[in-house]
């Protein structure tokens, strides 16, 4: 069984959702039905923070400007297992 909704919500709010989730608000309510569904809490991803997209944006510029490090998948895993995480 599925239900209809119906919501009014003002063009630049709308606007303004997107551009701070990167997400529709049809994608975000699914999202929020299958984190309920499946048990989850209710909140804010932080991958979406203003903080974060602040991080990302200067580690792809930084990318950009040639000063990142690349490493295959397999040096990768040798740096990860040197780690000593606890």
């Amino acid at each position: 069984m599925t239900e209809q909704i119906s919501i009014t919500i003002d063009s630049e709010d709308l606007k303004e959702f997107k551009k701070t989730t990167g997400m529709t608000l049809i994608d975000c309510m699914k999202l929020l039905m299958d984190n309920v569904k499946y048990g989850g809490q209710l909140g804010f991803d932080p991958f979406w923070s203003e903080e974060n997209q602040k991080h990302l944006e200067k580690s792809i510029r930084e990318l950009q400007e040639g000063k990142g490090v690349i490493f295959t998948a397999e040096e990768w895993k040798k740096f990860v297992n040197a780690q000593k995480i606890q």
